[in-house]
């Protein structure tokens, strides 16, 4: 389910995306081709000066290779390394400013250089420096950055100029990048991103990462240094600085995915993020402008994130490496959220917190090694719609996800409210519910309101039924009074959660009078291991057991809006 936000727990999140329809992959008809690769695992990708030739570099460690296209009519021109002894995983590739060399670097530390055009076998200029992170061409010098150090190559006089070496373990450099005149030159590493005048071997200027750095490019004039990056789980951030007056012109942090990769046009005016998660949806990019940093599109491609990215010389195609392809997006249509229309019903309750509304699950259930919580939110873009059902049980019979960045928010077209004014005044309440993991999407919560009412769905809000008790022969009150008389607030409250990730839990909640008593089958998990009784199971199970053939006539009951 694409709109899940708070669980970091990645098995859940990846059960939840297979849920419902996905994200589009691309906004509007921007993706122009799909170039294949021997290897799925593209890690870079490179166009010549010219904008003719388009590079694509993969793989891991002793395995992997280039492959290089004609960009006009699509063709192979050539793969390098495949077949070879000198085969390797290929991390990071280059065009020289001149266009008549082009260079690799490896995970073995070795950095290859070939004549362009000629593709004989390559000349290593560079042996056992690191596994390799990035490398550029910058006049007569080549950077090559690497996990151990970051380094220019006089082309020329074959001369090592070490600019800096790894001095703790998270002191690696990801990303080494020149202005156009080659004058100057950036690093980046995992805490701090370096600034260097290339003739006078100084250090201009450091900027300390807010983020685990995996990024930090200059763009061609140097007027700025984008750097920043984020992993999957944890803190992200990008920081636009100009160069010039030194200040810092941005600040974004609300990425939901991991940042691995920056690439920034050759006017200046746009910069594209790429990276992204692992599982439906996994490669994002996203294009921003440069001056507002208001991200202009997004989009999503595979199961896992997207690391090389480049504009081409007339800043007309976006290239990035995907998941066993380099996709190729005309800049110019690269416009607006990813927009998808969901196939699903989906069932919840209208909030609101400060200025912004949601939808969200209709109870709290049991999560994995936490307590109980709302499994889903989702924002709702076009909140006016839903004026004035602030409290209410819904379905969103029409509707669509639009994706950025940031998340994702739902964009209603038609709804309909299934609970009354009564019952929006009156807070009391009863949930059934059963959830497990794995196997999320298998459980179910029924909630009954107290005009009589009841919606159900399963954990993740796919609506299953709603209706009237009415119709099943009861009301609220005779249902809420059996379970007290059974002995349902009897029940011990603790443990509510058996406080695992692998897990089957059942719970009742029942708010009498705004006064709300939860209860659930979650017993001592010390004492079931060492094989004692499961007493508050056993106690739970004889109230929440009689109970399945009224759960069973709910959840069968359909959908049928009430009178």
């Amino acid at each position: 389910m694409p709109f899940l936000k708070l669980f970091p727990l990645a098995i859940v999140l990846l059960i939840a995306n297979a849920a419902l329809a996905q994200q589009s992959t691309t906004p509007g008809d921007a993706l122009v081709a799909k170039l294949k690769t021997p290897d799925r695992r593209v890690r870079d990708v490179a166009f010549s000066p010219d904008g003719k030739l388009l590079a694509a570099g993969y793989g891991f460690t002793d395995e992997g290779g280039i492959t290089i296209w004609n960009v006009a009519d699509q063709s192979v021109v050539v793969n390098l390394l495949i077949g070879t002894k000198q085969t390797a995983g290929i991390s990071c590739i280059a065009f020289s400013n001149d266009g008549k060399l082009f260079a690799a670097g490896s995970d073995d530390g070795d950095v290859m250089v070939w004549t362009v055009g000629a593709w004989r076998t390559p000349k290593t200029i560079l042996r056992k420096r690191g596994s390799a992170e990035d490398l550029r061409f910058g006049g007569p010098m080549l950077g090559f950055a690497s996990e151990d150090q970051a380094l220019l190559y006089n082309l020329k006089t074959r001369e090592v100029i070490v600019l800096a070496s790894r001095t703790e373990p998270a002191g690696s450099f990801s990303e080494i990048s020149f202005t156009r005149d080659s004058k100057t030159v950036a690093v980046s590493g995992a805490r701090k991103a370096l600034l260097w005048n290339v003739e006078t071997r100084q250090q201009i200027d450091t900027h300390d990462m807010k983020a685990f750095g995996f990024f930090g490019s200059l763009s061609p004039t140097g007027r700025y240094f984008i750097v920043g990056g984020g992993a999957i789980f944890g803190k992200k951030a990008v920081h636009i600085w100009n160069v010039n007056e030194k200040k810092l012109v941005s600040e974004l942090t609300d990425f939901r995915a991991g940042l691995f990769s920056v690439a920034i046009s050759h006017s200046e005016s746009l910069f594209a993020l790429a990276g992204g998660d692992y599982g439906a949806g996994g490669g994002h990019l996203s294009l921003w402008s440069v001056d507002d940093a208001r991200e202009i599109a997004y989009t999503q491609f595979g199961t896992t994130p997207i690391r090389g990215i480049e504009f081409s010389p007339d800043d007309a195609m976006l290239a990035a490496g995907g998941e066993g392809f380099v996709l190729l997006y005309a800049v110019d249509r690269l416009k607006g959220p990813a927009v998808k229309k969901q196939e699903s019903s989906l069932c919840g309750e209208i909030v609101v917190e400060g200025d912004r509304a949601f939808v969200r699950s209709l109870a709290q259930v049991p999560l994995p090694m936490r307590d109980f919580g709302y499994p889903w939110r989702q924002e709702i873009v076009n909140a006016n719609t839903i004026a004035g059902n602030v409290g209410s049980a819904v379905v969103l019979n029409d509707w669509s996800i639009e994706s950025t960045a940031a998340g994702d928010r739902a964009r209603i077209a038609g709804f309909r409210s299934l609970i009354d004014d009564r019952a929006r005044v009156n807070p009391d309440h009863i949930v059934l519910g059963y959830v497990q993991n794995p196997g999320w999407s298998d459980g179910f919560i029924a909630k009954i309101y107290s005009d009589g009412r009841f919606v159900a769905t399963n954990t993740q809000g796919k609506c299953l039924s709603y209706g009237s008790l009415v119709d099943l022969k009861t009301d609220f009150v005779t249902v809420r009074d059996r379970l007290i008389s059974r002995g349902i607030i009897d029940v011990g409250k603790d443990p509510l959660t058996l406080g695992t990730d692998h897990y089957g839990t059942a719970f009742i909640e029942i708010t009498i009078n705004g006064v709300t008593e939860l209860r659930s089958d979650a017993d001592d998990l010390r004492v079931l291991l060492n094989g004692g009784p499961a007493k508050k199971r056993e106690a739970f199970s004889r109230i929440f057991k009689p109970e399945k053939e009224f759960i069973d006539s709910m959840l069968k009951a359909g959908m049928k809006l009430p009178q």
